[in-house]
């Protein structure tokens, strides 16, 4: 199958050890964030993540069930990466 870009997409608690989780099940899984953006929302309990991950559409949304199932994720979602 072919590889492609992705940009996921989560908002999580904004508490510590939350990022280095979300990386590590990430990278856990034998897949490199090419770009990571993290930043505080209005709500300054909650962070937006955004990251660029190359690989196959199932896998990607595998990742994305996986992150929906970690207790600080409220929500994630995939697209493909616009170039």
């Amino acid at each position: 199958m072919k590889s492609q870009t992705y940009r996921v997409s989560c908002y999580v608690e904004n508490k510590p050890g939350v990022l280095a989780r979300i990386v590590g099940l990430v990278s856990g899984r034998g897949y490199n964030i090419q770009t990571l953006e993290v930043g505080p929302t209005e709500d300054g309990s909650v962070s937006r993540m955004k990251m660029e991950i190359p690989g196959s559409e199932p896998a990607i949304e595998q990742i994305v069930l996986q992150l929906r199932n970690q207790v600080n994720v409220m929500e994630a979602s995939f697209r493909k990466a616009g170039r």
